[in-house]
């Protein structure tokens, strides 16, 4: 099979923490109904029409049939900080409000989806760098660049014993003993992983759902072999391209 695959990037991110209000806490890499809402707004699918509604049935269609992986491709990954004061509307006086912005991000996604004319339609938006709506990284104040657009040749295949560089999604609630990566320490490189919990969004039993799961995150183009994976996972399919292979959730 063939996976769509693009670099994005941009001078800042911010892909925000949803549980947390009162300051904008970012994630580091974007989440899948993220990646999957810029890729319906790069082909002009609205996430909804109507205002008692957060996804129309275009969009969750588009979800249902996509799956994508990232591999984080920042160097140096790093969050800048800065505080503002916000004004009350009720009494005067101000509140500091903290936000977070991750800085000089870079993400190769990788996109496989099984609806013919969507798939056709994004690999024409790519390569044309035209777009129904401007792509950017998590807030409008974040525009994104895409360059580096391919189509490649991807084979699924079992992870385990297998080496990746990109984003692993971690099916389990919890501490989890049928998961085990381990660092391929090539050439005594400095390398580092960071492990984020996103809310993961997926149809089950044709009901759109979501769960607070581990990504754990490759960084500085360090490489790790999955040692062991569970037989028990539903969410994550594996490709391999070259060397490595690619979680696509």
């Amino acid at each position: 099979m063939k996976l769509i695959s693009f670099r994005i990037s941009g001078a800042f991110a911010a892909f925000r923490d949803p549980s947390i209000t009162s300051n904008q806490t970012v994630y580091y890499i974007p989440s899948k109904s993220a990646v999957v809402g810029m890729l319906g707004a790069m082909i002009g699918i609205p996430r909804s029409t109507k205002l008692d509604n957060i996804y129309g049935k275009e969009y969750l269609e588009f979800f249902e049939s996509t799956k994508i992986g990232i591999q984080f491709e920042t160097q140096e990954p790093r969050k800048v900080t800065f505080f503002t004061n916000h004004r009350s509307l009720k009494n005067a006086k101000t509140k500091p409000f903290k936000t977070e912005l991750v800085e000089n991000p870079k993400y190769r996604i990788y996109v496989n989806t099984s609806d013919v004319e969507k798939s056709k339609k994004l690999i024409d938006t790519l390569m044309k760098n035209e777009f129904v709506f401007s792509p950017y990284l998590g807030h409008v104040y974040c525009p994104a660049s895409v360059c580096d657009v391919t189509q490649i040749d991807a084979q699924q295949i079992d992870p385990d014993g297998q080496k990746t560089q990109c984003v692993m999604l971690d099916e389990s609630d919890t501490y989890n003993i049928d998961f085990k990566l381990k660092l391929d320490q090539v050439h005594g490189e400095e390398s580092s992983v960071i492990i984020e919990r996103h809310i993961h969004h997926f149809f089950n039993n044709n009901k759109f759902d979501g769960r607070v799961l581990k990504h754990w995150i490759p960084t500085k183009n360090s490489t790790w072999e999955i040692e062991r994976i569970s037989d028990n996972y539903n969410l994550s399919s594996f490709y391999k391209i070259g060397d490595h292979v690619i979680c696509m959730y």
